[in-house]
């Protein structure tokens, strides 16, 4: 029951953070759908977090390690630009609105989760 609630606060984690992003950097991030098309974003983000990311951590073990963690922004970058291709209603622009994207879903997932730790019953 954990792991589905983990993954449903994700998804709505994820879409928040396309929300915000789309909000208040126009000029990268693009979204022409309503909050059904947020919802299957955040889905689809929050699928490929949990099933792509690992892997591609794992293959990129030595360049996360020789650029001290910074690949991590790039391994972002590639999903976020892998949904981007996948739904129409996202259009991010440059490899700017990647980094930013990529960055801003990493900080606002990991400030959920965070809260949802604190505050999770043992």
């Amino acid at each position: 029951m954990r792991l589905i609630f983990k993954l449903i606060l994700q998804v709505l984690a994820s879409a928040l953070a396309i929300f915000l992003l789309a909000r208040f950097l126009p000029q990268y991030v693009i979204f022409t759908g309503n909050w059904l098309d947020y919802l299957f974003v955040g889905a689809i983000l929050a699928l490929t977090n949990l099933i792509v990311r690992p892997i591609l951590k794992i293959v990129s073990a030595p360049l996360i390690f020789i650029t001290m963690g910074l690949f991590i922004l790039v391994i972002n970058a590639a999903i976020l630009y892998a949904v981007d291709w996948f739904v129409e209603a996202l259009t991010i622009q440059g490899l700017l609105g990647y980094i930013f994207g990529g960055l801003a879903i990493a900080i606002i997932n990991a400030i959920i989760m965070k809260a949802y730790k604190k505050t999770k019953p043992d």
